[in-house]
């Protein structure tokens, strides 16, 4: 299937990426930030929900979910298909930026973020055993998305 973006051109298989992104939702981590991003993503963004299930992603079945902090998350999906068209425009829904990367021949990854979600978990965030309350992971982490962020804008 064909799937038409601003100036983006996609190949998709729905099914594939479904079938994936499903069993991605059954197996995923327990922690509290995750926890609390499956519980409240849909309900804080259901455009990008919506979003999504057009490339056949499920919302809750990311490749990757990273905290930057405790309620801010960048999120990484794998769909089954290949960008024909690399677009300039930029993608975003509910003010969420979505950015398509390459993979390999059969897929590609959509990064989803920064998703800001009201914390709802009965612990208080600061107790959540994940390596995102180590300061080292967050520093990380922030390189590694402002790295990318460049790396984007350079390539535009």
């Amino acid at each position: 299937m064909i799937l038409e973006l601003e100036d983006w051109r996609f190949e998709i298989d729905r099914e594939a990426t479904r079938r994936r992104t499903d069993r991605n939702a059954l197996d995923h981590c327990r922690c509290g930030y995750c926890r609390n991003y499956y519980e409240t993503a849909a309900a804080t963004y259901p455009q990008m929900e919506a979003f999504l299930a057009e490339f056949g992603v499920n919302l809750n079945g990311p490749s990757e979910l990273m905290p930057f902090e405790p309620t801010l998350l960048l999120a990484c999906y794998r769909v089954q298909g290949r960008i024909l068209t690399w677009g300039k425009a930029f993608l975003s829904v509910d003010g969420i930026s979505v950015q398509p990367e390459w993979s390999d021949g059969d897929a590609f990854l959509l990064w989803v973020g920064e998703m800001r979600l009201p914390w709802t978990q009965e612990e208080p965030e600061e107790d959540v055993i994940s390596p995102a309350n180590l300061p080292d992971f967050l520093e990380r982490m922030r390189d590694v998305w402002k790295l990318r962020h460049e790396e984007v804008a350079f390539c535009s």
